[in-house]
């Protein structure tokens, strides 16, 4: 078997009718994804997410112009040679290369998957739990004024009644703002102990002084974990993140924005975290994640993929799945209970009582339905700067 050709779907898909999400300083009015779609002379074809950066024409480019010539006639089934020789040849393009390479490579995945008629999590060697406890993230719980906490409330409430356990809500309003904890303490005391509260600072914190001092005042709340406190994302914070986990009270998670084991590396170095949330369309690919997701296991970290929507619901599902069982023992897993996985995939996510089956079928355990470049036609970037003084 030979790969033949390699194609780019980019979509622009917008939220619900009536759906509003916002956040910090960039908001969204839908989901830009970028779908890779590897072909073979038998007829297989696999799917990936390639993460688009905010910028998806540097990752289709790195995907069209360098990738792809380097990759036809080559055999899908050696996907580590492949992400090797990938690596090295964009190495130099940092984070639009590691998205890149991780669309083509959970792609090989699934036409591995697919030929050889197993889903991934058998090739990965078999999965210690088929039943994923998920959270809700992704476009959902977004910031409200405090006149309007109600609404946060009542947003929630629809989540929970679905059978989630776990809700995580959009901060970033530090002191001496007070969204973040009247936001968090009205979900606490509408649903009380019942239900996990996650919070994600969207890297909003900036510094260290502010970041110590909101994980002081959210550990009356009990929080499941407080997510990148630190602006600019964990790469420019690694030993300020590791320091915080150390000295604060409340679990810091932290690593869906990170692009290959090195970044992992890093934050390992200066001391570690208590959940890393390596993203499969971002981290690499399959090849790659299960590498972070050995270092997070030699290190007694947790894994709980950051997965806010998109394809790569599906290549994380088989990864954590198939992580060792201590890795991901009582940790919850991302899951967008509005991102319309029925309209893009031909068997999406099946979610039973807040938590989401590991798909049989064969490779990743879904194709994508016909005519999406058509109904989703790529519209340029869905996010937005929000003034955050309407908050």
């Amino acid at each position: 078997m030979k790969i033949v050709d390699i194609e780019t779907i980019a979509l622009t898909i917008p939220h619900p009718p009536g759906h509003v999400w916002v956040k910090g300083e960039i908001s969204s009015t839908g989901w830009d994804l970028l779908i890779v779609r590897v072909h073979t002379d038998s007829g297989l074809s696999g799917i990936g997410e390639a993460y688009h950066l905010k910028n998806p024409w540097a990752v289709i480019a790195t995907i069209e112009h360098t990738l792809k010539p380097m990759l036809i006639g080559q055999d899908p089934f050696d996907t580590e040679q492949l992400w090797a020789r990938m690596f090295i040849r964009t190495v130099q393009l940092g984070s639009a290369a590691i998205a890149a390479i991780a669309g083509v490579d959970t792609a090989l995945w699934d036409i591995k998957g697919k030929a050889l008629e197993q889903p991934v999590y058998k090739l990965l060697g078999g999965a210690n739990i088929k039943e994923i406890p998920l959270y809700t993230g992704g476009h959902v719980l977004g910031y409200r004024s405090l006149d309007k906490l109600d609404d946060l409330v009542a947003e929630a409430r629809r989540y929970v009644e679905r059978g989630f356990k776990a809700l995580k809500m959009r901060g970033g309003r530090g002191h001496p703002e007070h969204g973040d904890i009247e936001s968090a303490k009205a979900l606490r005391q509408a649903f009380g102990d019942k239900i996990e509260l996650l919070v994600d600072v969207n890297s909003e914190y900036g510094d260290y002084t502010t970041a110590a001092r909101m994980a002081r005042e959210f550990e009356s709340l009990n929080l499941y974990w407080l997510e990148d406190p630190f602006r600019f994302t964990i790469h420019y914070h690694n030993e300020e993140t590791a320091r915080l986990s150390r000295e604060a009270n409340v679990p810091i998670a932290t690593g869906g924005n990170v692009y290959g084991r090195s970044s992992v590396k890093r934050i390992v170095e200066h001391g570690g975290v208590d959940y890393v949330m390596a993203n499969v369309s971002k981290a690499g690919g399959i090849t790659e994640t299960r590498k972070i997701i050995t270092l997070i296991e030699t290190w007694n970290m947790k894994y709980s993929p950051h997965c806010d929507g998109g394809i790569n619901a599906l290549g994380n599902f088989h990864l954590f799945a198939s992580a060792p069982p201590h890795v991901t023992a009582n940790v919850f897993h991302e899951f967008d209970p509005v991102y319309p996985y029925e309209q893009l995939l031909t068997h999406p996510p099946v979610i039973r009582d807040g938590k989401a089956v590991v798909p049989d079928r064969p490779g990743l355990g879904s194709d994508l339905k016909e005519g999406l470049a058509e109904k989703y036609p790529f519209q340029g970037d869905t996010w937005f700067i929000h003034d955050r003084s309407q908050a």
